[in-house]
């Protein structure tokens, strides 16, 4: 593979990677407003609203695993976020640009090896 094929690589995944992210900004703005699937959870036997829960659900998992436990946890909430709704079309334009960086990147370096 020559850089000029893996630039045309990297354009590609961008324009892959865009298409792919304005379907899926499109698909989680047309949705059920979010703020209908909250609610309630219940808890231990005892029923708390979201925000509620939320604090909950983290004492509970700080006196059994520590501060660490809830930070693993904050993270891999996080983490899993990137993968849903507008967030995962944002998420994807970035992994687009990052792959034709990355082919930029590696074609420049097969340019550098073949100069005189």
């Amino acid at each position: 593979m020559n850089a000029r094929m893996l630039r045309r690589a990297g354009v590609l995944g961008l324009v892959i990677g865009l298409l792919a992210a304005a379907l899926a900004y499109w698909h989680a703005t047309s949705g059920p407003d979010p703020r209908l699937t909250q609610g309630y959870e219940i808890i231990g036997g005892q029923v708390f609203d979201s925000e509620q829960a939320d604090e909950a659900r983290k004492r509970q998992i700080e006196h059994v695993g520590g501060k660490a436990a809830v930070w693993a946890v904050e993270f891999n909430e996080w983490f899993g976020s990137l993968w849903q709704g507008t967030r995962l079309a944002a998420t994807l334009a970035i992994l687009g640009a990052l792959t034709m960086l990355a082919c930029f990147h590696i074609a420049g370096l097969m340019d550098e090896g073949h100069d005189p």
